[in-house]
């Protein structure tokens, strides 16, 4: 199992959202930005940052089974500060299949230091796949009045 990658258009969706990155985009791949852009953090990769969350975001990540069918169950820990949750929790992959997860961060305490957790996927097989996270800054939406 491992994390489809990022496609071509992904990639220059990202380095087009980079403010001032338009002309460089076009001076080096002839293709032109137009309105779209894309977050670091949604780039397929096989890791988590966010460096800036502002009480909650939403994340998603696509993995393909390479090997044959089996049944992953999803567990993680959560970086400090944030509260973690993934959907589906258990799942059912054919070989060669893909299957989407949905992350939700929840800023549960403002802070500013980056903090580490991780997503695994246990297949009852033996296979074992790890998501790290990490999260730099948090802004939670808890006010507390004196």
């Amino acid at each position: 199992m491992f994390l489809s990658g990022t496609c071509y258009d992904d990639f220059l969706s990202f380095l087009c959202g980079i403010n001032g990155s338009s002309p460089i985009v076009l001076n080096y791949t002839g293709k032109s930005c137009g309105i779209y852009n894309i977050n670091a953090s949604d780039l397929n990769l096989p890791s988590i940052t966010i460096a800036k969350l502002n009480q909650s975001r939403t994340v998603q990540r696509v993995v393909t089974n390479i090997a044959g069918n089996e049944t992953y169950n999803v567990g993680w820990s959560a970086p400090y500060g944030v509260s973690v949750l993934v959907s589906p929790t258990r799942f059912f992959i054919a070989g060669g299949q893909k299957q989407d997860l949905t992350v939700q961060f929840n800023a549960t305490m403002n802070s500013s230091f980056a903090s580490f957790g991780r997503i695994g996927l246990f297949g009852n097989q033996g296979h074992i796949v790890n998501i790290p996270l990490s999260v730099i800054l948090k802004i939670s939406s808890s006010i507390t009045n004196n």
